[in-house]
């Protein structure tokens, strides 16, 4: 069955003039080097709602007290026909932080960390934080309430309605790691529903989620042969239909990390060796024009 989707964008009065640095010249129809490869991250893709800062996260010089390394979030500014970074956010040595991604309004900075509630210097299972935009920057990070469990919680994505999706390993999943969906509902986050259909036996990681919830795109790890690969799944009424391998860009031999999507919706980008890979997501699901 073909299914047809409207891009995701900026409201009908701008969406037209909207013209971010990262627009290419030509279809995409292949994957292609953000930047010409010279932006790297080891985790984190998140562009502004007008495409002219974009946020990555790398390793930095300051250590755990375990010695395992810090992650920092970094900024990269487009000024002057260049990007210009990396910028190390206020926050990123208090806190481990990466896999940055902004909600849909650009007010809140949702990340991944391991540092501990009560110990920032103690290593522990990831929790999902969250910064406030301030007229300096970010406000003191804080943990999310209502979602964060004793387990691994990580890799959120927000749609438009704040419906966040992340993974988790908590009791009652079906592999090691499973994508949990957490309503949004009077200003709270409800209790987090395991999307079942989308889950395995094996390891659901990185994933983002189409803001008008119409399809997901996340990879799957599997053990046994060691291989990731990215998938997508399209929305069926108030379920999810089963997911199929993006065969377009996946490798058998790398793997696709980090999945996410351009602001207004037309372009896909995703993490490959530590560079930045972008392609036309209509190569990747059917958009209506």
């Amino acid at each position: 069955m073909l299914l047809i989707f409207s891009a995701s964008c900026k409201n009908s009065n701008d969406s037209a003039a909207f013209q971010a640095p990262y627009n290419a010249l030509h279809a995409l129809k292949s994957p292609v080097e953000f930047a010409n490869g010279r932006i790297t991250t080891t985790n984190g893709i998140s562009f502004s709602k007008y495409g002219d800062v974009l946020y990555i996260s790398n390793s930095i010089d300051k250590t755990f007290e375990n010695g395992r390394r810090y992650a920092g979030i970094f900024k990269y500014t487009y000024k002057n026909n260049k990007w210009n970074g990396p910028e190390l956010v206020q926050f990123g040595r208090i806190i481990d932080a990466y896999h940055p991604v902004l909600s849909i309004d650009n007010e809140t900075l949702f990340f991944n960390s391991r540092s501990s509630l009560d110990s920032l210097n103690k290593s522990i299972p990831h929790n999902i934080w969250f910064a406030k935009k301030t007229a300096s920057g970010w406000s003191a990070p804080k943990m999310l309430e209502g979602i964060n469990s004793a387990h691994y919680d990580s890799y959120p994505s927000i749609a438009k309605n704040n419906n966040m999706y992340f993974n988790s390993d908590r009791e009652g999943g079906k592999g090691g790691m499973d994508i949990y969906v957490s309503n949004y509902v009077n200003g709270e986050y409800q209790e987090p529903i395991n999307l079942k259909t989308l889950n395995s036996d094996q390891t659901e990681n990185d994933l983002v989620v189409d803001p008008e919830e119409k399809f997901i795109i996340f990879n799957r790890y599997i053990d046994s042969i060691k291989a990731l690969d990215l998938y997508i799944s399209y929305r069926e009424g108030e379920d999810w239909g089963k997911p199929r391998a993006l065969d377009k860009i996946n490798s058998p031999k790398k793997w696709e990390l980090t999945p996410s999507l351009s602001p207004e919706g037309k372009y896909f980008f995703y993490e490959l060796d530590g560079k930045i890979m972008q392609i036309d997501l209509a190569e990747l699901v059917h958009i209506e024009k």
